[in-house]
């Protein structure tokens, strides 16, 4: 699952005409992308002092019928709770 994240990542800083698309999809807003980026920098750069809270804001922002929000929030708190556990060993 976190190599998936990182892919997605390197995807969209190699093109951002990808992230453009996702948002005038209708499956992230602009708001919730600027989150999404922002919890995907810190992640892979190791800084979870406040991501855990950024990624609540990211969930706060979902709309009822958006299963794909809800399954990237669920994705992201896994995530976030693998790298904690990585740095605490």
């Amino acid at each position: 699952m976190e190599k998936k994240f990182f892919d997605i990542l390197r995807i969209v800083q190699k093109n951002p005409v990808f992230g453009k698309t996702l948002m005038c999809g209708g499956m992230l807003d602009e708001k919730r992308m600027e989150i999404l980026y922002e919890i995907l920098y810190a992640i892979d750069r190791g800084e979870f002092t406040d991501t855990r809270n950024d990624i609540f804001q990211y969930g706060s922002l979902i709309g009822k019928k958006d299963l794909l929000a809800r399954q990237i929030f669920l994705c992201l708190l896994i995530l976030l709770d693998e790298q904690e556990q990585i740095i605490r060993k």
